[in-house]
């Protein structure tokens, strides 16, 4: 990391994540303890509600409680919901984000639909990783006044580019601020891990095959949504519509085993998925 993050204001861990946690980790478990526990925060309780009933998880039909969550999902998997619908509430109270969050979305959808493809990465897994990859963003907003004009004024033309200028200008960068973020609400190493190493995705995927590969298939997912969307990106922009996020697509593509057509073809369905 480029300096210790330590001097710069990084929203905590909500109590209540904690004592989930501790819950979903004893012997017994008990599901209504859970969600006793859950339904003492009405605007998580709220949160988590609106994120189950979106498309992405395919629900029949409309769900109303926690209970029900629980049962159709299982309680692994709300509560990555809930990790995620509480982290997102801290970082809004930075300031109005709602851009932020649909360019969010419209990469956590890709991610997801990418992941299948892999079985190897869990969709939820990639999912989280689409939503925060810029989590680092506002953050860097909040602790430097003029990091917005800062955006609008750099010539950035890639990831690294948009990295090293940061570094440059703030001595550290907001993929820096994410990592420390996701780590310290103990999200899982590899989706941390993806989002500190985007900038150095070119080297890092290039290693010879080890114990990191799962990153590598993440940040690789991460990056093929990144460029698709980029394409279809409306609202939240830090690059020119026109330049490239990712500069060179070949190793990412080569160390997933898609080929360009495979890729191409992949993109426009997407593409069409995103317009409907």
């Amino acid at each position: 990391m480029s300096q210790a993050t330590d001097t710069y204001f990084i929203p905590s861990r909500p109590e209540i994540l904690i004592q989930l946690n501790k819950l979903i980790n004893k012997k017994d478990l008990d599901i209504s303890e859970i969600c006793n526990v859950l339904k003492q925060d009405i605007a998580l309780f709220s949160s988590v509600l609106a994120t189950v009933n979106t498309p992405y998880f395919g629900l029949a039909r409309k769900i109303t409680s926690i209970e029900h969550a629980v049962s159709l999902l299982g309680i692994n998997r709300v509560f990555t919901i809930v990790r995620l619908a509480a982290l997102r509430n801290s970082l809004s109270t930075l300031g109005p984000l709602e851009r932020f969050w649909d360019t969010g979305s419209d990469v956590a959808q890709i991610c997801a639909v990418l992941a299948r493809r892999f079985p190897e990465v869990n969709p939820d897994d990639a999912y989280t990783l689409g939503m925060l990859h810029d989590c680092g963003l506002p953050l860097m907003m909040h602790n430097f006044p003029d990091y917005k004009d800062f955006l609008k004024q750099i010539p950035c033309d890639s990831i690294s580019g948009l990295h090293n200028a940061q570094i440059e200008q703030y001595g550290i960068s907001h993929y820096d601020l994410g990592y420390a973020l996701t780590k310290s609400w103990n999200l899982p190493e590899a989706t941390c891990e993806a989002i500190r190493l985007q900038p150095e995705y070119k080297s890092f995927v290039a290693k010879q095959k080890d114990d990191q590969d799962d990153v590598r298939t993440q940040l690789c997912i991460l990056l093929i949504a990144k460029e698709i969307s980029r394409k279809y990106r409306t609202y939240w922009r830090v690059t020119k519509e026109d330049v490239p996020l990712i500069s060179d697509l070949e190793p990412i593509l080569n160390f997933m085993g898609i080929c360009d057509y495979d890729f191409f073809d992949f993109r426009d369905d997407t593409l069409l998925m995103l317009e409907n």
